[in-house]
């Protein structure tokens, strides 16, 4: 028989696998869309002159709104500075924020770090220095109530190849009063799966008891 605190973790499990889509299939596809069309255009040859050299695109106080069809924003992303290395094919950024917005519930997904690393690609980013994943207690379309939900690092990767959230160094999960945390993380959003490993510990706050002679 599962334990209480396996049953929370799975629980927290199943509220990360609703979380992570929202962040890798839209914020980060869709923020890297438009840092490389802003970006100069080079011949190949020039490519190849500037690759071991600098940066070969800046930008400076950057802020990216997408908005729905009905004009309702749904994906902020702001960073005082951003650079792009030809040679290493990413984008560096600095004090990014990315939010993005649940049309069904209004809930916003906020993301931030004391810095980033883009891939050209858009499939990898990794987040530097006070990372945080944030999410605020919300109704779900069926009515449910879903807890705050927070990951917090020194440092995350957000994988869109693999659907994954993960950190090699000591991350803290949150959802609403339970916590845990943990040396490492990996979280599996196609299977459902969250693990973490070496030195895990938790803090479960049972939900509070119906007075007797109430119906539950």
């Amino acid at each position: 028989m599962a334990s209480t605190a396996d049953w929370h973790k799975l629980r927290l499990g199943q509220r990360l696998q609703a979380l992570l889509p929202v962040l890798l299939l839209g914020t980060l596809a869709l923020f890297t869309y438009w840092l490389v069309r802003n970006s100069p255009i080079m011949a190949e040859e020039e490519k190849s002159r500037v690759a071991n050299v600098k940066p070969n695109a800046y930008f400076h106080q950057f802020r990216l709104i997408s908005f729905d069809l009905r004009g309702e924003w749904e994906m902020q992303a702001t960073g005082t500075r951003a650079t792009h290395r030809a040679d290493l094919e990413r984008y560096d950024i600095d004090s990014p924020r990315m939010s993005r917005r649940d049309a069904q519930t209004g809930a916003q997904t906020q993301v931030s770090a004391q810095r980033a690393q883009v891939n050209d690609e858009g499939s990898k980013v990794q987040l530097f220095g006070q990372a945080v994943i944030q999410r605020p207690p919300h109704k779900a379309p069926n009515g449910e109530l879903s807890k705050a939900l927070e990951i917090r690092s020194d440092y995350l990767l957000l994988d869109d190849h693999r659907h994954a959230v993960e950190t090699n160094r000591p991350v803290t999960l949150t959802q609403g009063q339970d916590r845990f945390s943990a040396e490492r993380m990996l979280a599996l959003q196609k299977e459902g799966k969250l693990e973490l490993d070496g030195r895990v510990r938790g803090t479960l706050v049972p939900p509070p008891q119906t007075p007797a002679g109430k119906d539950q």
